[in-house]
This record gives structure tokens, sequence and C-alpha cells, in this order.
């Protein structure tokens, strides 16, 4: 990979340097692309001087202009003399704080008498002579801050130097990591720290940082005093540090200075001020310079200072476990452990599994060792160590936690419908809370392998008992309702449940994390089956957000990625959809798994929604690899991109048939759009009773059922309407195409017109579709006259105003709008005008 990067990621920063006459002062942090801003922003010039400011120069009276000057000063009117020995059209001043007093005043003294066109960058964070900041503060210069990149234009940097694009989860993680400097994002990338995965980039292995970068970060630290290097190390190896714990530490002198510095930051936390690194790559640079012994020393150091003080914070336990775990002290079993399920509850997984392969050889350990292994998809190693710690000696809590998530693994880990320990736990059991969370699970997955109704006789008796029960086994009780009431219709109340579980989550400070990814995504797809989008696209934003609630939990970023597709596929943005599909396939275990079935069936049926019947089927192929057959929620999604997949091969009955066969499963998710798919492919009378008939919550089922029984244009038209409405583009340019063949059919070629016409625009947001339904849709051609005359007409104008306007006659205009009526099948300037906005991109 070359170290020279393209220019990206500052295109308005760049126009407004090119457009001013004067010059311009560019103000950022070190690394921020000062200076290759300003080279862009010259690059075209013919006569370019160059002043680049160095301390050694510094030294010297008008040391960094030496080279542009003639070597015999006069004896008086030195400025005005350098002045006029400056000819070039343009200079460039790069690192002007650095500049001596008499460099300074010069290139004041050249901005005051508009001399030259100036370019003059300074770094943040310094203290740049008078005569500097006069430029900007005396409004000789305009000063353009220059801010740290933002995500997108991060995105927009790495794309242009990779030549691809960065999967999300690294982009972001590149972004908080560089923290926006460009100089910063370079290195990283160029240590090797991405690698290419079928056409993404993703972040692979722990952090690197290259020779250049730990001295550039090295220079920017520069000298310590003693109290301040214990301070930054401490930090380095115990980040964040109460201000009042590091100072007692070190000395408050020396973290006042390095806050003064910049070094670090103080922010307030509660009633506590918490103290950390500036900079993620400080720490880097600080703890390779500690020794091994000098290491450990800092870290016992630390664990004793915070265990004095009683571990008052939650993380206290997990913090300390580590220190005392890396500094080599004598191994705690039970801090171990309990650091072990807080880790776990943030989401570190890899940290858990650490700290419990390190509690040692106990059933305790190998559950929770287990738990992580499953939760991290190494579902064989998982299945080793459950079997250890059922075998073990265990609390009636372990024993239930090990019946519970021994019975999960075997089911979606290894493909094994085996409620044996499940079943050994209730006969084990006679406390109410620990049998209902057991029999949760037991409904749990009765309804994921297919028995719905076995399901809702576990809620029906649940539901029953739940006031006396505990917040946990309430969790569970309502972790098992909440997809079965999706399973059912019950989109209002599956929505209540993920209220209720996310309720409960905050006031159970144990609470296992491993049931928000699946109560989140049960809440994206209630929403989705009831018609609100938006809601939808804001419970998954939740799994996307990052660390909250996914950290570095692969299985939830790969479950959000899967609800993302799918939210995108009903949108109608095709594209998008397959980007975000790529980022889930990507993410897929090695191993079969439960997850590849609805991940590479939402991927194939965006291909096969845009007409690739190819890609669509070795996405199906892959499948075959890769998908875990445990039930209806693995195997539908692929069956209802074989749907699509045939219709894109021109077997019309064959997809026909087979969307029927899905919309008799009892699972209204995959029936209520099945059944909506018949409609879609053209036969909506095999169908039309069965959607009046079924009750799923929201607008979106009766709107189906409306579209199945639509036949004239104006009803179909209507629909569209409403369809467009609710966010679902591509069900509303499919409507409105068959509106416009039940004009053709009644006879009405203008109207036919007109609704084909908003087809295609509607199809113009869906990114390429190729249903059956829009194949060979176009757009009546207009002229660029007549596309002139509408958009003026659609402005509101009279036709006398346009004439005026472009000097034609009136009766000119009058013809040229008659003619756009006819080609647009649109009747008046209001619905033009409708046509041409929802043309836009």
């Amino acid at each position: 990979m070359s170290r020279t990067w393209p220019f990206a990621g500052r295109a308005d920063q760049l126009s407004e340097l090119r457009s001013s006459r004067t010059g311009v002062v560019v103000l950022g942090p070190a690394g921020a692309g000062k200076s290759r801003l300003v080279a862009e922003a010259v690059r075209d010039h013919q006569d370019v001087a160059w002043v680049r400011a160095t301390t050694a120069a510094a030294e010297l009276p008008l040391g960094a202009f030496a080279h542009l000057l003639p070597a015999s000063p006069p004896s008086a009117n030195l400025l005005k003399w350098a002045s006029d020995s400056i000819s070039a059209d343009v200079l460039v001043v790069d690192d002007a704080h650095a500049l001596d007093p008499a460099s300074a005043a010069l290139v004041h003294f050249l901005a005051a008498q508009r001399a030259v066109r100036l370019f003059v960058t300074v770094r943040g964070g310094e203290r740049p002579p008078d005569a500097i900041v006069a430029l900007w503060k005396d409004d000789l210069l305009p000063c353009l801050p220059l801010d740290a990149l933002t995500l997108d234009e991060t995105a927009e940097v790495l794309a242009s130097a990779l030549g691809g694009r960065v999967e999300s989860a690294s982009l972001t993680r590149l972004w908080r990591t560089s923290q926006g400097n460009p100089l910063y994002l370079r290195e990283l990338v160029l240590s090797g720290v991405l690698r290419d995965v079928g056409g993404l980039w993703l972040w692979h292995g722990p952090l690197l940082m290259s020779t250049t970068m730990r001295e550039t970060i090295a220079a920017r630290i520069g000298d310590l005093a003693a109290a301040e290097r214990s301070a930054l190390e401490l930090l380095a190896l115990g980040e964040p540090l109460g201000a009042d714990l590091l100072a007692s530490l070190s000395s408050s002198a020396a973290v006042e200075g390095l806050e003064d510095r910049q070094l670090v930051t103080v922010q307030a936390d509660g009633r506590r001020l918490q103290v950390r690194l500036a900079h993620p790559f400080y720490g880097e640079v600080i703890r390779a310079s500690c020794g091994t012994l000098r290491t450990r020393t800092i870290l016992h150091t630390l664990a004793e200072a915070v265990s004095s003080s009683g571990l008052r914070r939650r993380d206290d336990v997990m913090r300390v476990a580590v220190w005392r775990l890396d500094a080599g002290d004598p191994a705690d079993p039970s801090l171990l452990l309990e650091a072990c399920s807080y880790a776990r509850a943030v989401r570190d997984l890899p940290l858990a599994e650490r700290l419990a392969r390190a509690a040692g050889d106990s059933g305790d350990a190998w559950l929770a060792l287990a738990s992580i292994l499953f939760l991290q998809d190494r579902y064989a190693e998982a299945e080793e160590f459950f079997t250890r710690a059922w075998g073990a000696t265990l609390d009636p809590v372990h024993r239930m936690e090990c019946a519970a998530m021994g019975t999960l693994n075997r089911l979606w880990g290894l493909g094994r419908h085996d409620l044996s320990l499940l079943e050994e736990g209730l006969r084990q059991t006679s406390d109410p809370d620990d049998r209902q969370v057991l029999r949760s699970f037991v409904g749990s997955l009765q309804l994921y392998v297919g028995d719905p109704e076995a399901a809702a006789a576990e809620v029906a008796s649940a539901r029953q008992e739940t006031r006396t029960l505990s917040i946990a086994a309430r969790g569970s009780v309502l972790t098992m309702e909440a997809p079965l009431r999706v399973a059912t219709g019950e989109t209002g109340r599956a929505l209540e449940c993920v209220a209720e579980i996310m309720a409960l989550l905050t006031e159970e400070q144990q609470a296992k994390p491993s049931i928000t990814g699946l109560i989140i995504d049960n809440g994206a797809l209630a929403a989705a089956m009831s018609g609100d989008l938006d809601q939808a696209d804001r419970l998954t934003a939740m799994l996307d957000s990052g660390e909250e609630y996914v950290g570095s939990w692969n299985r939830v970023t790969l479950q959000a990625c899967v609800r993302r597709t799918h939210l995108l596929r009903l949108r109608g943005r095709l594209s998008d959809a397959l980007k975000a599909g790529a980022e889930a396939m990507v993410r897929l275990p090695a191993v079969p798994t439960i997850y590849a079935g609805p991940c590479l069936g939402e991927t194939a049926h965006a291909h096969a929604l845009l007409g690739d019947a190819d890609a669509a089927e070795a996405v199906l192929a892959r499948a075959g690899e890769l998908a875990l057959p445990t039930g209806p929620l693995t195997d539908l999604p692929l069956d209802h991109a074989r749907v699509w997949t045939m219709a894109a091969r021109g077997d019309l009955q064959g997809a026909v048939e087979l969307a029927l066969e899905i919309g008799r499963s009892p699972y209204r998710m995959f029936s209520l759009f099945a059944l909506h798919d018949v409609v879609r492919l053209g036969r909506p009378d095999l169908v039309a009773d069965r959607l009046a008939e079924l009750r799923v919550d929201g607008v979106l089922a009766p709107l189906f059922a409306r579209h199945a029984a639509a036949r004239t244009g104006p009803d179909l038209l209507a629909v569209s309407a409403s369809f467009a409405e609710l966010g679902f583009t591509l069900y509303a340019a499919e409507a409105a195409a068959q509106a416009a063949a039940r004009y053709l059919d009644a006879g009405e070629p203008r109207k036919a017109t007109g609704a084909e016409t908003r087809a295609w625009a509607l199809t113009q947001r869906c990114q390429g579709p190729r249903t059956p339904a829009l194949v060979g849709l176009t757009l009546p051609g207009l002229t660029p006259r007549q596309l002139e005359v509408a958009t003026l007409a659609a402005q509101g104008l009279t036709n006398r105003d346009i004439a005026a306007r472009l000097f034609l006659s009136v009766r000119t205009v009058a013809n040229t709008l008659y003619a756009v009526y006819e080609k647009t099948g649109t009747p008046d300037r209001k619905a033009l005008a409708e046509i041409l906005e929802s043309l836009k991109p």
C-alpha cells in the first residue's frame, strides 16, 4: 500500500481556500492535514513560494525566509526590503507558530500590504507570535479552523486510499481511535490493522502502531518531569483514574501540568473528576516504554490503591482483577469470576474469557467459560465446558443457568433439539423463580423449532404468576413472550414486552446481556410488521450504535446488520441493503450457525429483487453450507428469498406456489409478507380473502388487504400513495405500475401513462428493482425544452410568465405544456409538480 494517499475528505475547505483572493490562515491540531490542504489548494498555481518554519530557523531573524531573500540585507527598512524581494504570486507559510519575531512581522506586513496571496498554517494549542495572531484578529486574513474529520469524511478518505469500503464497525473504530486526525488515521491503516475480507476492509487483531507513528506521538508528548511521567504511566495502565487518586499517586502539580499541555483530559463523572489520556495513542507509546518490572509495579500500586478505597464503583472489581492478573499477583478465583461477570455484562467477551480461564478448575469457572464461548459462537468448545460444569457441584442458580445456556448451545450451535438439561433442571429445583426461568427457556425453544401453540401455552401459564416472581424471572417470561407476540401478529403487545424488558434491565444490576440483542431485534421486527419503519430503524440503531449494547459481541453486530438489511429492503433501497448484507456475511462464523439463514436469506432476497438471479442463487448455495436448519425462524427467510429468485428467473408460477406455502405458516412475520408477495406477483385473487382475515396489529396488514382487494386504477393509486407515506417505496412503485395496467384495461391510456410515470419516479428511489410489476417500466421522454417549460410551470409560473422568461410565444408554451401533460399523464400544474418532485434523487 502506498504511503502517499489521495487527497479526500476536505472538499468544502478546499473550495474555501481556492476561492479566497487574499489568502487564508488555516488553524488546526498537529496531523489535521493543514499543509496537505494548502498544497492541494495551490497545486495548479505556477508561481508559488513555500516557507516552512522550524525551531532551528527561529534562532535567526528571518531565518525561515532565508532561501527567498538576497544574501545581504540593507541597514534600514528591513521589512520593505524583504517584502520587495518576494516575487511569487502565492506564498505559503507552513507552521507559522514557530516563526521568529522578524519573520512573523514580515508575514503580517505582506498581509497588510496585500503584496501576495498568502496561505498560513498554524498549529492549534501553540502560542504563535503576536504578529501571526493579528492576521485573523485584525481581519487581515480569514481564519479557517480545520476540525477533526467527521465519520463521513473518514469514510471518504479511506475509500479513496483503499479503493474499497470499510465495514461500518471497523470504520467507527478507526474514526474513534484516530479521533478524526488524518495523520493518525493514515498511520493506523499503513500499520496493517485492516484486512480485506470478501471485498470489505475489516479491523483485525490488536491496535498496531508504526515506527513513524510512535516517533510522532513521542514528539507530541515531549519531555516529561518525573512526576508527570509517573502520572502518564498510571493512566496508560489504568485509565480512567479519579483525579484525587491520580494526584495522590503522583502529584497535583503534575496532573495540572499535563492538563495544561493537553496530554490528559479531565471530565466530571457524577461527583468525581475522571482523568484520561487525551488520545489512545499516548497510552500505546507510554506502555511500550515501560519495562516488565516497572509495569508490574505500577499495576500492583493501582490494585492496592483502588482496593483500599473499598471497590465502590461497579467496574472497580474488574479493573482490580485485571491489574492483579497482569501484575502476577496470586489469583483470587472469587474476584476473577466477579470480574468475569462484569466483563460479560459490558460485552468485553475476550476479557471475560481470559478472566474465566484464570479462575481455575471449578464448576463455576467452567460454567462462566462455557457461556462466554457460546456467546462467541464457539459452540463445540462451549459444549465441552457445559458438560464439565453440569457434572460438577453448582449452586441452584448456576445449575439453572447451566441447564438453560447449555440447551441453547446445543440447539443454536449444534442443531440438536435436546431438552434433557432443562428437564433435569426442573426436576432438581422447586424454587418458583428458577422453575419459571427454565420453563421460559422451554417455551422459547418450542417457538423456535416450530411449535408456537406450545409456546403460547407456556406464556399463558407464566403470565398468571409474574406479579410474584423476581425481576430475573419476570424478565425471562417477557423474553419468551416478545417473539411469540411477533410470531402471532400481536405487535403492539410485543413492543410493550420490549419496553418492559428494557426497563427491567435497568433495575437488575447483574442482568445478563445475552437477551438484549434478541429483544431489541424483536422490537424492530414488530415495528416493521406494524408499518412503522421509522421506529424499526430507531431500535436497530440501538444495536448499530456500538459499545452500549454490543461491545466486542460479534453476534449482536451481525444481528443488527441482518435487521438493517431487512429494513432497507422493505424501503426499496436495494443497493444499500446489499451493502448491509455484505457486512453481515463477513461476520458469519466459519461454522454452521442459525444466523446464516436470516443473513443469507436477506442478501439473496435483495439480489433477486434487483433481477440478479445468478447472484441470489450463489448466496443461497452458500446457505446450504453455513445455515443450521433448526426450525422456521432459520429456514423461512431462505424460502422467502427463493420466491423472488424464481420470479427473477421467470418462473412466476413456481414463485406464487412457494409464496402460498410460506403463507400457510403460523408465524405471521413470514405469512403476512408472503401472502402479499402473491399480490405483488400478480395473483391477488388467490390471497385476497386470507389477507382480509389475517390479524396483525398496525396499519400494514390492512393495507396489504386493500392492495389485494384493489381492482381499479384509482384504488391501486390510493394504495400506492399509502405505501409511499409509510416508506414502503418499492411496494408503492409496484402498486402504481399495477394501476397503469388497470387503466389500460379500462381504455384510459392517458391515466395509464400518468400512473406509469408515477411508478417510474418511485422506482428511482428504490435503486434499480426488477420485479415482475416493474420490468419494462419507462418514463415517457421529455425533450429539454419540454422539461424546461414543465419545471417552470410546476413552480407556479403562468404561461405568459414562462413565455417572457424563455422568449417564446404564449401559444408555444401552451402547446408545449399540452404535450407534457400527454406524455406524463398529468392533468394540471399541481400533478405535474408532484411528478417532478418525485423524480428528485
